[in-house]
């Protein structure tokens, strides 16, 4: 595990906030650390060369790494967020693998096959594109915003698919719902397009391009896309205790070369009360602790010395924790297979935590007691 008093996070300039976003990147878990330090090194080397906002790139770049200091030295928050983006579940990777998701993969059946066949495009004279059927040419112009028709170029059987076996996850686990993500309501896409306008007719297709558009914008972000059978099973391994040996373990952090002495430590230690005490007699004391508060203290990776410390940084994370962190992400993950002859999708969601075995002491509560809770009667002689 990491150590509990790593140097506290200072501003950096130029490569070597770079060198310390890496290398606080290999004190994180095996399994989270690819995902993160891939992100970060893309990132630097899109903007290697030119980069017009580069102050505001070196101040995120600042918070990135106070969060990571702080994940690895046992802030629960920081390190279920990396956690949550390793694995898709947010962030950058969770976009990608929606991108990915929501392309469709060919057609569903054997008539949606004929039918997409037996259609060839042609150009008109005017340059416009249309298609030609059995019954002749036949060209449709869209109306209404471009932006609300983002849908149609989605797999939507598949998605509504997906939000199916959701909603049915979270019905079947009501005890943790709270932890599945956002509660789905509804599956179908034109719940809100009305039946008819003011006049009777039936509405526009703007009108109901733009209802079904900001639906599926909605249910898009309770979405979790899947992961591939291997790392889907790995997270499964993690959630049983896989990272407490072997590859998967965390590692410990190094020591720091030209690290100070026991002698040099004790000098800086003074040095620095005194200076706390001049800043004391020329500050007044909110501008002083500023700095001090549990947040700040535990996001800059020093070590709280407050009555509520140990909850917030410097003790590290336990394999405990770990387990149940990775068992939650694992219950958010599903994986998608398809049945080769009916080409319908099936998403299997993470295994949710079982509720242990009572013990004698607890069971001693129901001693005399029916199912129903009712006294037992005893026996006549």
């Amino acid at each position: 595990m990491p150590a509990p008093h790593p140097a506290a996070v200072t501003p950096q300039k130029g490569l070597s906030i770079y060198r310390r976003l890496l290398r606080e990147c290999s004190y994180l878990p095996p399994a989270v650390r690819p995902t993160i330090q891939s992100l970060i090194q893309t990132r630097f080397h899109q903007h290697r060369k030119q980069d017009p906002r580069a102050k505001a790139h070196w101040a995120r770049a600042q918070g990135v790494l106070r969060t990571l200091s702080a994940a690895n030295n046992g802030n629960r928050k920081c390190m279920e967020g990396l956690i949550s983006k390793a694995f898709g579940r947010s962030g950058t990777r969770r976009r990608q693998l929606m991108s990915e998701f929501v392309v469709p993969q060919g057609v569903q059946d054997s008539k949606a096959l004929e039918a997409l066949t037996n259609e060839t495009p042609i150009v008109t004279t005017g340059g416009s594109s249309s298609t030609m059927t059995a019954d002749g040419p036949k060209e449709k112009k869209p109306t209404g915003n471009p932006k609300n028709r983002f849908f149609l170029k989605w797999d939507q059987p598949k998605l509504l698919r997906l939000l199916s076996s959701q909603r049915q996850r979270q019905n079947e686990a009501r005890s943790t719902s709270h932890l599945l993500g956002p509660a789905i309501k509804t599956t179908k896409p034109s719940v809100d397009v009305p039946k008819e306008n003011i006049w009777g007719d039936a509405p526009a297709e703007c009108v109901v391009n733009a209802k079904k558009a900001r639906w599926w914008r909605r249910s898009a972000d309770k979405m979790q896309p899947p992961l591939g059978k291997g790392e889907w099973e790995l997270l499964g391994r993690l959630s049983r205790g896989a990272q407490e040996s072997g590859e998967w373990q965390v590692p410990s952090r190094r020591t720091r070369v030209g690290a100070a002495t026991t002698a040099e430590q004790r000098s800086e230690t003074q040095a620095a009360a005194a200076a706390a005490l001049m800043r004391y007699a020329s500050h007044t004391a909110a501008a002083v602790e500023r700095n001090q508060g549990a947040k700040r203290v535990a996001r800059s990776g020093r070590s709280d010395a407050g009555p509520y410390g140990k909850s917030h940084s410097g003790n590290g994370l336990s394999p405990r924790w770990f387990r149940r962190a990775y068992n939650r992400t694992w219950m958010l993950t599903p994986k998608m297979e398809q049945d080769p002859r009916t080409l319908q999708y099936k998403f299997t969601f993470g295994d949710l935590p079982s509720m242990r075995d009572p013990t004698p002491q607890q069971r001693s509560i129901f001693d005399g007691v029916d199912v129903n809770g009712q006294p037992l009667r005893k026996p006549s002689t």
